[in-house]
Order: structure tokens, then sequence, then C-alpha cells
């Protein structure tokens, strides 16, 4: 006895999607796969994808510029650039899971060779600018040797002085007071 598949109208809806190329990329290859393991579901593939060229064909064919031209302006269509350039981005980026990575791809490696590729910025002084840096660091070495000389001056007479050389004088007092008995 074989056995009866029941394929569900939702199903269905997905093969022909697929047959007329508007499905997924998961859905594609999930119809294929079915397809090579069910021949009913291979049938009914080859059925719509049959439908679909001969679809094709005909509008190609039948369908001339004037055509479509006269239709639009009996129903007040007006063809929008801006319109249909989102609409075909649409159809292209958000059906197309292929062409959206492609497109991040290429936004990110666009976007690093920019921020890479960045000139460094050269600082440009003028000669003014740079004669009073000069003056600047010239007075600020004359301040730091006036500070330097002062701290010298007083470690030289105070500090040494007094906490120096006189507690060495009285120790060595002290030492000369005890070889000598004193």
């Amino acid at each position: 006895m074989k056995k009866q598949f029941k394929i569900s109208e939702g199903y269905i809806a997905k093969i022909i999607s697929v047959a007329y190329g508007d499905g997924s990329l998961f859905d594609k290859i999930e119809v294929y796969l079915k397809a090579c393991s069910n021949p009913l579901i291979k049938n009914i593939l080859n059925d719509y994808k049959a439908a679909a060229k001969s679809v094709k064909y005909v509008r190609k064919e039948y369908a001339s510029t004037g055509l479509l031209k006269n239709v639009q302006s009996e129903l007040n269509i007006r063809e929008n650039l801006l319109v249909s350039l989102l609409a075909g981005l649409y159809k292209a980026l958000i059906m197309k899971p292929v062409y959206s990575v492609a497109a991040v791809i290429i936004i990110i490696s666009v976007s690093t060779f920019i921020l890479l590729r960045q000139p460094e910025h050269q600082p440009a002084y003028s000669k003014e600018q740079v004669a009073l840096a000069e003056k600047q660091v010239k007075y600020s070495f004359a301040l730091v040797e006036k500070i330097l000389a002062r701290t010298q001056n007083k470690i030289t007479k105070d500090v040494i002085s007094n906490d120096v050389i006189q507690p060495i004088k009285k120790s060595t007092v002290v030492v000369y007071n005890l070889f000598n008995g004193g």
C-alpha cells in the first residue's frame, strides 16, 4: 500500500511562491528538498513553474509600454521615480536576504575604509603664535630658575647650616669628649 500525503493549503501557497520566484531562500530550500523526496510535491512545483514561465512570456509579449502607459493614465497613476526606486530597494533588500546581507557587508566595508583612511590633521601655527609660545616658555623657564635659586639658597643657608651642621658639631664634640675622658 502506498502512503497518501496530504499537502496543506499553506504549503501549496509556499510552493507557488517558490515556483514564481517570490519565496524566501529558506522556503526555496525547504520546497526543493521536499520535492526531491516527494513526487507529488515535485509535480505540483513543476506545474507551477511551467505556469510561471508562460505568464512571464505572455507578459513580455503582450504588455507593451504604450499599453501600460494607457492603463496608468486611465487609473491616474503617475510614475514617480522616488517611489519606484524605494519599492525596488524594498523588494531587493527585504524580499531577498542575500541582497540585504551583501548590502550590509558593502556598507560596513565602505564605512570602515573611510574611517581608517582619514588623513591626520597637522596643526598649522602662524609665526605670531610660535613667537608667543617661545616667549611664554622663556618666561616659564626664568620663573623656574628664580624659584630654584631661592630654594638652593634656603637649603644651603638654613637647612644645611641649622639642621645638618649643628647636629654634626654637637655629635663631634660629644665623641671628642668621650675619647678625651671628659
